[in-house]
């Protein structure tokens, strides 16, 4: 038996890691932001423990958990969130080395990389792996410093992007400050608004892109294998403008797998990755945006695919070889609370095939809980609707 600590352990994404770390036998603690959430209302944690934000109480968060692991022994830490992935990343080998713990994330020279969105795309265009066409933007001080500089800076971003285009921030989760704009003007009027909420940020070719976006899961191994993977293909989101999945369908995609495993081997990366992946409309290209550097909240759609990703990360971090799964495709995997904001916001909801009201059969489960595990699905969906109340949260959600 392991004792694996999960950061962050407030996502749907707790519900199946959790599941599968108990029942295979081990003990499993979560450190929860927040206790009005899917995963602090499972009933698969050992342990709950509410803690500082690590986002916002950085040294708090550093406190609570160094007096933890100074009264307990944990042999695996598992980051779920990205704020929680760059803190453990950042202090990988202080806590290794005191703790005698593993910490399920790559050295932060390469999870630097994957974890920022600008020097992704460079590492992207360096290798020539297809990615949208994006540039980084000038820090707003250098508009204080020399502003026709600064704004040649940004007509060259423009002349190299062009329009249609995204603000991005190099750094956020969720979609948050993501802003589509049309022209120069719109650049000039927005991207201070975006960079004093979210710091550094990018602008990038906008894709015009199907109604639906890829997501590919894979673990790479110690070795380099990379045998366990999942793809879905995500055909509902919340916000609709673009957000996380509330349905997908499992899916094949060699092509689309070789580019994803490709980025891994050209990083060297170590561990589970999650790609975000854009189709574009015109040309039928498949372009990277995106890395989280940790599990999503997508997660439960490779357990239904039959990839038991929970029993991998053991075998690659304790056991001498890794575990392989059969892959199934045709997995339907909806998240019922961010779905029913979809049926509320979108005008598709009696035209959509499948039918929103298929709600059961054997090809379909759900991200934030089960008949056995029922409290999550309630708790996850009062807390979406307490942020979604929350003006700071749209105003960074819901941008054209």
């Amino acid at each position: 038996m392991k004792k694996v600590l999960l950061l962050n352990a407030e996502g749907v994404q707790t519900i199946c890691l959790a599941r599968s770390l108990r029942m295979a036998g081990h003990h499993v603690i979560g450190f929860c932001n927040h206790k009005i959430s899917s995963g602090y209302a499972t009933r698969w944690l050992s342990e709950k423990h509410k803690t500082p934000d690590i986002a916002f109480c950085p040294v708090e968060f550093n406190n609570y958990l160094t007096n933890y692991l100074d009264h307990n022994v944990i042999d695996l830490i598992i980051p779920l969130a990205d704020d929680g992935a760059e803190f453990l990343s950042k202090n990988k080998e202080d806590i290794e080395g005191k703790y005698n713990v593993q910490c399920a994330v790559p050295k932060f020279e390469v999870f630097g990389i994957a974890n920022d969105k600008q020097k992704l795309m460079e590492l992207c265009e360096r290798y020539e792996i297809s990615h949208p066409r994006t540039v980084g933007l000038p820090p707003l001080e250098q508009q204080e410093v020399v502003k026709s500089s600064f704004m040649d800076t940004l007509r060259a971003a423009a002349d190299y992007v062009g329009f249609p285009a995204l603000i991005k921030p190099n750094k956020s989760q969720g979609a948050k400050g993501i802003v589509k704009i049309e022209n120069f003007q719109d650049l000039i009027d927005k991207y201070k608004e975006i960079y004093n909420v979210f710091g550094e940020c990018s602008l990038q070719e906008y894709i015009d892109q199907p109604d639906y976006y890829y997501n590919v899961m894979l673990y790479r191994d110690k070795s380099g294998g990379m045998d366990n993977y999942t793809i879905i293909k995500i055909r509902r989101f919340f916000p609709l403008k673009g957000g996380s999945s509330c349905y997908c369908e499992t899916i094949k995609h060699a092509l689309l797998l070789k580019q994803c495993q490709r980025v891994l081997d050209v990083l060297n990366w170590t561990g589970f990755a999650d790609f975000d992946v854009l189709e574009d409309k015109k040309s039928g290209k498949l372009k990277i945006i995106e890395i989280n550097p940790r599990v999503p909240s997508s997660f439960q759609a490779s357990f239904a695919a039959g990839i038991d990703f929970g029993k991998v990360f053991i075998s690659d971090i304790f056991d001498s070889s890794i575990l392989q799964f059969e892959y199934k495709t045709g997995k339907q995997v909806r998240w019922m609370g961010l779905d029913v904001m979809w049926f509320m916001f979108s005008k598709d909801r009696f035209s959509f095939k499948p039918s929103w009201f298929k709600f059961f059969g054997k090809d379909v489960s759900y991200h934030d809980g089960s008949f056995t595990d029922p409290w999550p699905m309630l708790a996850g969906f009062f807390a979406g609707v307490i942020k979604y109340l929350n003006p700071n949260y749209r105003k960074a959600k819901f941008k054209s």
